[in-house]
């Protein structure tokens, strides 16, 4: 059985949150892409467990929505892309 690190579960969190807070346009953007791909990394990790986390999977959807709410993400699909 695949068992995951703590750590691992706050990757995304991180980069969200860097995300959220830059300033600097070219940085942002850097760092909105890390934040869409950890949160599409986890959300599938979590995806091929027996017992995914709900109430991670509930914080990831999160991240997405909070993205695509302040116009960084859109969704197509069903799938959120990066503008």
């Amino acid at each position: 059985m695949y068992t995951i690190h703590p750590v691992d579960q706050k990757l995304w969190k991180r980069h969200l949150h860097d995300a959220l807070l830059e300033l600097d346009p070219g940085a942002f953007r850097e760092k909105l892409n890390a934040a869409d791909k950890a949160i599409e990394m986890r959300r599938l990790e979590l995806a091929s467990t027996a017992n995914p986390d709900p109430v991670e999977l509930a914080e990831l959807r999160d991240g997405l929505r909070t993205l695509r709410a302040l116009g960084f993400l859109k969704e197509s699909n069903g799938v959120a892309e990066c503008r």
